[in-house]
């Protein structure tokens, strides 16, 4: 049996060794050099935009590179032409990347909606409670960061359209783990950091804006990227030219220099998840987690949320009111095996490059826990 176990992808991921190594040639073999050879870096980014959007199923030019999950929630909080007496509705518990944005609008009169969290998850029922004629959007988690309950985005999305509400979708805890389709599911705008369940370097992560929906968003933060035949300036003679216009594309968010050796390590993370396939990987991840689930219902424990297929995802998390949550997560560390306790529960997430012996150490672990 294996020594170790690292079971904490919901809280921070592994960086897959091909992604190390693309960073480490960034750093000894390309900006050693300056300016010389930073042509690759940049046909890099091309190169995961495009991986992205298939990952994604939409257009490349609907993604905008973010450094995380919060900066994407923020394009939309802060860019809608919000009004008194909007409505927002929020999730109970969810995380506060996808809460506060939204509650501090209220200086600008939008009130927050919530959604009750039941049994660890949401029914839709009351999402379709908290949607009425004053909702502008919808805020909601794909799946929820604490309890790992995965909710319906097509019937959120349903929900949504009867009033003409938008929907937001904070996806760092899916993307990377599970299938998520923008062709088939409706959501306006999505938000996930890649160093998580993709395999990326901190810093990195992505912005989803649907075509059309760009000119909701006042005046989004941008650079001299964001302008159509920008890196034009830097060749031949002409003036300098302040009137370019803005990229029709969600890139124009982007601002201007970027982290080139973050780019390049998110490249990899992703062209590995391609190769694997993303049907393969939440196979895999679902199977662990279906037996991380089972194991622990065997040994006593309770699951935070019912089981069921569709609402499943990587994360499996529990209490008992035997014992203290932090305290068993740290004895569970001081023992090799990597968890976390977010929101008074312990959180297990592995990935598909989780080997089965790592989850048997789990099982061990935690059964000679139990009181």
């Amino acid at each position: 049996m294996t020594e170790s176990a690292y079971l904490d992808h919901a809280g921070f991921g592994r960086l897959r060794p091909a992604a190390v190594s693309a960073m480490q040639s960034v750093l000894t073999e390309v900006l050693p050099h300056g300016s010389t050879r930073l042509g690759g870096i940049f046909a890099t980014r091309a190169a995961a935009r495009r991986s992205m959007a298939r990952l994604l199923c939409c257009a490349p030019e609907e993604l905008a590179f973010v450094p995380n999950t919060s900066t994407g929630v923020h394009l939309v909080a802060d860019g809608l032409d919000w009004r008194p007496g909007d409505q927002v509705v929020l999730f109970e518990r969810d995380f506060p990347a996808n809460v506060r944005p939204w509650t501090r609008l209220s200086r600008h009169g939008v009130e927050p909606v919530w959604v009750p969290m039941h049994d660890g998850g949401y029914r839709m029922a009351d999402v379709a409670a908290a949607i009425g004629p004053r909702t502008r959007l919808v805020a909601v988690s794909h799946v929820n960061f604490a309890t790992g309950f995965r909710i319906d985005l097509d019937a959120v999305c349903a929900l949504a359209a009867r009033v003409g509400a938008l929907v937001s979708v904070d996806a760092v805890q899916s993307l990377g783990a599970l299938p998520l389709s923008l062709a088939d599911s409706p959501v306006d705008f999505l938000a996930a950091g890649a160093h998580k369940w993709l395999g990326g370097p901190p810093g990195t992560g992505v912005f989803f804006c649907r075509a059309g929906r760009l000119e909701l968003l006042r005046s989004p933060p941008t650079g001299w990227f964001g302008f159509d035949g920008a890196a034009e300036l830097m060749k031949g003679p002409g003036p300098l030219s302040y009137h370019l216009p803005e990229r029709a594309a969600t890139a124009r968010v982007e601002g201007g220099m970027y982290d080139l050796v973050g780019m390049a390590g998110l490249a990899a993370a992703l062209a590995e998840l391609e190769a694997v396939g993303l049907t393969a990987v939440a196979d895999r991840v679902l199977t662990l987690a279906d037996r991380i689930r089972t194991g622990i219902s065997d040994i006593g424990f309770t699951p935070a949320t019912p089981p069921g297929p569709s609402s499943n995802s990587g994360i499996v998390s529990f209490s008992t009111p035997q014992l203290d949550s932090a305290e068993l997560v740290d004895t569970l560390i001081g023992s090799a095996v990597q968890v976390s306790v977010p929101a008074g529960l312990v959180r297990v997430s592995p990935h598909y490059w989780t080997t089965d012996e790592e989850v048997d150490l789990f099982l061990v672990r935690i059964s000679e826990l139990k009181p």
